[in-house]
């Protein structure tokens, strides 16, 4: 899997459970890393802490998961899976009074950067 290291201090943040990384909080990472890439986020002592999907950007990975995780078709049915099991606790399912609501909320649902409207 592709690697990302970061900068002393800076994976303070995601044991807060903050979902994203930002550029500046990168020393090094893999050279073979491509927009959307899935990567795993490293400690400056190379520890494994998180799983996410890099981009280019300011935002450079959004948190798919605050551990060493494999994202396949299996995490992404149970992400989706629970986020339709939630709406249904509030009565969102089957609602006869509306016809739209927020399936996916990004990190509200461990999804970050993901919006899904039904």
């Amino acid at each position: 899997m592709k690697k990302i290291i970061l900068k002393k201090g800076k994976s303070e943040a995601l044991r807060r459970f903050h979902p994203w990384i930002f550029s500046g909080a990168i020393a090094t990472m893999d050279k073979e890393i491509r927009e959307g890439d899935i990567v795993f986020i490293s400690t400056e002592q190379d520890k494994i802490i998180a799983t996410g999907f890099y981009s280019d950007a300011s935002i450079a990975v959004r948190i798919l998961s605050f551990s060493e995780t494999v994202i396949d078709t299996d995490f992404w049915n149970e992400k989706l899976k629970s986020a339709f099991q939630a709406r249904q606790a509030m009565g969102l399912i089957d609602n006869t009074s509306t016809n739209c609501f927020r399936l996916v909320h990004a990190e509200g649902d461990g999804l970050s950067g993901l919006i899904i409207d039904f």
